[in-house]
């Protein structure tokens, strides 16, 4: 969330005093890049899926990553655009029984991360060369090792 913020043009200054806008950008961050990237599921009883059959106990790998990219659901699905009608369609905290009890927090305290990194640090900028940082590239979790930030 901090390194996006960074090399968005002109959102540093407006986390900083904007509510909404740091709300809103939570949100297409997760839409777009989040942390959780797979599930595994079993398949609870005989199904079809997508023209397959699948038999109970059946063993799935859900593919979350791109599931913020669906053009069925999101227009113009790669630009990040954090005032969406649709923007919590996406399955960053899962959906029906399987929904994150903690979804609510877990936006709240990206927000206030955010924004008190924004205030403290108005003239951050992330490191030159710091927009290829490795990633933790996990099966199921994704995060940057690392965001090389300068204040000034």
């Amino acid at each position: 969330m901090l390194r996006r913020a960074l090399v968005e043009p002109g959102l540093w200054p407006r986390v900083a005093q904007e509510e909404e806008a740091v709300g809103a950008w939570v949100e297409e961050v997760l839409r777009r890049e989040p942390p959780v990237t797979t599930w595994r599921r079993v398949v609870a009883r005989p199904v079809e899926l997508g023209g397959v059959e699948l038999p109970a106990g059946a063993q799935l790998l859900l593919m979350l990553m791109g599931s913020g990219s669906d053009p069925e659901v999101f227009t113009d699905p790669e630009r990040m655009c954090p005032h969406r009608a649709n923007i919590r369609h996406h399955l960053a905290f899962g959906t029906g029984r399987h929904r994150c009890p903690g979804a609510s927090l877990a936006r709240t305290e990206a927000a206030v991360a955010l924004r008190a990194a924004a205030r403290g640090l108005p003239k951050a900028r992330l490191v030159a060369g710091a927009e290829g940082t490795p990633m933790l590239g996990l099966l199921s979790f994704r995060a940057p090792l690392r965001v090389a930030v300068a204040d000034g």
